[in-house]
């Protein structure tokens, strides 16, 4: 086992035991019990939050950028993919040449839909106004280890520099921004079964859709 294997390894223990002391401490938290009777169904709330609820329709904000929104599935499914491809790389099968040159288009379409993400960002005012250093710190480490995916599927000799590339990313992870991989979850689930509940969404029958 090389040393760049064994430095992933040694990182994706710490991202899995780091994430899974945060996953504790959210689960020990106990919200207020609701007091007001229900007016919907908690449970149809949580099935709107991670269905519809991710439409364009049903966001403004994606609704009117529509480039940007189906560049950042784009990316998402890159960033994924890459993940998943690292962590093969632990493992002593060789990638089939049909995966990894299937692989290598997912991997630039990501790529080049992460750095048109990040040019908007920085060139936007608006944006750039709501960014934190850390949107950027990110962006470029997520868009390094895409990269690193990129160059692994078109020449496996590179798989030292793209594990490289994943243990700083990892070890990035449960510190900063990257934490939405898992608190996604938690609070689409969450706010999904409070509104549920509420019932404002999914929106009642004759009020029309919400956009958030």
């Amino acid at each position: 086992m090389s040393f760049s294997s064994v430095a992933l390894a040694l990182a994706l223990a710490v991202a899995v035991g780091s994430f899974a002391v945060q996953r504790l401490r959210l689960v020990a938290f106990r919200a207020p019990a609701p007091l007001a009777p229900a007016r919907g169904s908690a449970a149809a709330g949580v099935l709107y939050a991670f269905t519809k609820a991710f439409a364009p329709g049903a966001k403004e904000s994606a609704s009117r950028h529509l480039p940007s929104y189906v560049a950042g599935i784009v990316y998402h499914l890159s960033i994924f993919a890459a993940l998943a491809r690292l962590l093969a790389t632990l493992l002593p099968v060789p990638m089939p040449p049909a995966v990894d040159a299937a692989a290598a288009v997912l991997f630039a379409a990501g790529l080049a839909c992460g750095l048109a993400l990040l040019v908007k960002r920085l060139s936007d005012g608006k944006l750039r106004a709501l960014s934190v250093p850390e949107d950027l710190l990110a962006n470029v480490l997520v868009d390094v280890m895409v990269a690193a995916a990129l160059a692994v599927s078109l020449e496996p000799d590179l798989v030292p520099l793209f594990q490289t590339s994943g243990v700083l990313l990892l070890l990035y992870a449960p510190l900063g921004k990257l934490r939405h991989m898992l608190f996604l979850l938690t609070s689409r689930r969450y706010s999904g079964a409070y509104f549920g509940r509420r019932g404002v969404r999914p929106a009642p029958r004759g009020l029309g859709s919400h956009r958030g």
